[in-house]
């Protein structure tokens, strides 16, 4: 017991010795490139997109011929709603809460009404809805697909399994998709486009625009 108590002591006084300094940080690795990117849009002109990310950045321009498919993410009411739909909750994490929610998007049923299993369920071409967010913080939170209504209660399949209820208050954030046109982009409207495989806005992948009205 005398030898135990000695080792003891010794590996004590040796671990009071060291440095109380903590290892160093690893590499800084910065956060993966987003597939897609947002812009406001200053100028529609015959197709011709003027748009601006803001942060001191130059516009661009960016040309959307015939035939590019055009996603109008526009005002609803829950009495405009008709099961089976995708609803996505975009919303920002919050340290108090589970998530301070944004926006409610709806898209036409996936796959028959059914869920994928990913992280989401498109609304239309790849896009969830909070592609288009002015902050970058907002993600869509939850996904799945809206079983039937009953009364303000929203029976929701969700998104990898499982089942859940949303109560939409009165003045919720609704917003549901639509095909639209080119010509129904105006200025005031934020839009989002996929990247292509050099990083730059492709229009060709779709455009998502949440309407500034």
């Amino acid at each position: 017991m005398v030898v135990v108590g000695l080792v003891a002591v010794v590996i004590f006084a040796n671990q009071a010795a060291e440095p109380d300094v903590p290892p160093p940080a690893d590499a800084f690795v910065p956060p993966a490139a987003l597939p897609y990117q947002a812009f406001d849009v200053e100028r529609n002109a015959d197709g011709v997109l003027r748009l601006s990310s803001g942060g001191g950045t130059p516009a661009i321009d960016v040309l959307a011929g015939p035939g590019t498919r055009v996603w109008l993410l526009e005002p609803t009411t829950l009495e405009d709603l008709r099961p089976p739909l995708v609803v996505n909750v975009i919303a920002v994490p919050n340290e108090v809460r589970n998530f301070a929610i944004r926006l409610l998007a709806f898209g036409p049923p996936a796959e028959g009404g059914q869920t994928n299993g990913e992280e989401f369920i498109p609304l239309a071409d790849a896009f969830a809805g909070h592609e288009v967010s002015a902050d970058a913080a907002e993600r869509t939170v939850l996904s799945g697909v809206v079983r039937s209504i009953d009364g303000n209660i929203l029976n929701v399949l969700l998104n990898g399994g499982g089942s859940s209820t949303i109560e939409l208050e009165p003045g919720a954030p609704l917003r549901a998709i639509r095909a639209g046109e080119i010509a129904e982009i105006t200025p005031g409207d934020r839009v989002a486009l996929h990247k292509d495989t050099a990083g730059n806005p492709d229009p060709s992948q779709g455009i998502l625009v949440l309407t500034a009205d």
